[in-house]
């Protein structure tokens, strides 16, 4: 399971992409949206995360009222211009991450020593 890693540093807005390889993804495995997470694990000593949102493999977003990992269809009330309450089904992904998730997004909560710039311009020059 690869599971694409977008973090979030709310301080200045800007979002850094990671790919986790199967050993990194094991670490993210059962988690739910919502929860606080160590991102030691991505390399980022010190800092305190919070999954925000993700996406199954197909591309359907996660839901946090739903529980589990299983796609559903979901009646959503959507107002578009002058058609206010009208209701439509939406199929949505569980909030669980599991081997089917294909990006999970985290938020910053706590940060560590080291900016987040400087640690992933780091690794752009190395690899």
């Amino acid at each position: 399971m690869e599971i694409k890693v977008v973090i979030n540093d709310v301080k200045t807005g800007k979002s850094y992409q990671k790919q986790l390889d199967s050993d990194q993804s094991d670490q993210l495995a059962g988690k739910k949206l919502g929860e606080e997470i160590d991102l030691s694990f991505l390399g980022l000593d010190g800092y305190t995360g919070q999954i925000s949102g993700g996406s199954y493999m197909t591309g359907t977003p996660m839901k946090n009222g739903i529980d589990g990992i299983a796609l559903k269809q979901i009646l959503i009330e959507k107002g578009v211009g002058n058609k206010q309450g009208i209701r439509r089904r939406k199929s949505v992904a569980g909030n669980t991450i599991s081997q089917f998730t294909s990006q999970a997004n985290i938020k910053v909560l706590k940060y560590g020593s080291k900016p987040l710039e400087e640690i992933f311009a780091e690794k752009k020059q190395d690899g």
